[in-house]
C-alpha cells in the first residue's frame, strides 16, 4: 500500500529524502518493478549496498536514482524577492506536496565518462532549471529523434529510455485500482 500523502523527510533523519528515506525507496521499488512494453519484467533490488536502487538482467545493469520533480525554488537567492510574498505556512505546503510520492521519479544514477547524472542535468541546464514539464518536453523528443538541451545526458542514458521503446502510455498493461 502507497500513501500518497507521507512526507519522505519525516524518515529522512534530517538528511535527503531522495537518498535517505526507506519509504521513498520502498515506494519506488514497488511503482517501478513492473512488466516493461517488451513484456520483460524490471524487477528492482533495494538490498545492495550503496546503491538506490538496482536492476541486472539480459536487460542490462541499471542503477536508479530518486529526485524530487517539483522544485520550491523557496532556497534560491533570486527567488527570495517573490517567495517572500507568501506566507511561510503557504511555501511549507507547498514543499510538503513536493516530498510526497506524487513529486517524485527515478532515473539512472550511474555517472557515465565523470558527466552529470540526468538529474544533475536537469537542476543545472539554465534552460530547464529543474521543471519537470520541460524535462518530460526534452524526453519526448528523445524518442522523436528531435535535439533538447537535454539531448546529450539522455544519449548516455540510451539503454534505460530503450527499456520504454517510445514515449507512449501503454494502458493495456496498466493496472489501476
Amino acid at each position: 500500500m502507497i500513501d500518497i500523502s507521507f512526507d519522505f523527510r519525516t524518515d529522512a533523519g534530517g538528511k535527503d529524502p531522495d537518498t535517505y528515506s526507506p519509504t521513498l525507496r520502498r515506494y519506488h521499488k514497488l511503482l517501478w518493478s513492473k512488466e516493461l512494453p517488451t513484456g520483460h519484467h524490471f524487477q528492482l533490488d533495494d538490498t545492495r549496498p550503496k546503491k538506490y536502487l538496482h536492476h541486472e538482467s539480459g536487460l542490462g545493469e541499471f542503477q536508479l536514482a530518486s529526485d524530487s520533480v517539483i522544485p520550491t525554488f523557496t532556497r534560491w537567492k533570486s527567488m527570495q524577492h517573490i517567495i517572500r510574498e507568501f506566507p511561510e505556512e503557504d511555501n511549507e505546503g507547498f514543499r510538503y506536496i513536493g516530498y510526497t510520492i506524487g513529486g517524485m521519479m527515478i532515473f539512472p544514477g550511474n555517472v557515465i565518462d565523470g558527466k552529470q547524472t540526468i538529474n544533475g542535468a536537469r537542476g543545472f541546464n539554465s534552460k530547464i532549471a529543474d521543471r519537470f514539464d520541460l524535462t518530460l518536453e526534452c524526453i519526448r523528443r528523445f524518442y522523436l529523434g528531435q535535439p533538447s538541451p537535454l539531448s546529450d545526458v539522455f544519449e548516455r542514458y540510451r539503454d534505460f529510455f530503450n527499456l520504454f521503446q517510445d514515449f507512449r502510455i501503454h494502458s493495456a498493461r496498466a493496472t489501476y485500482r
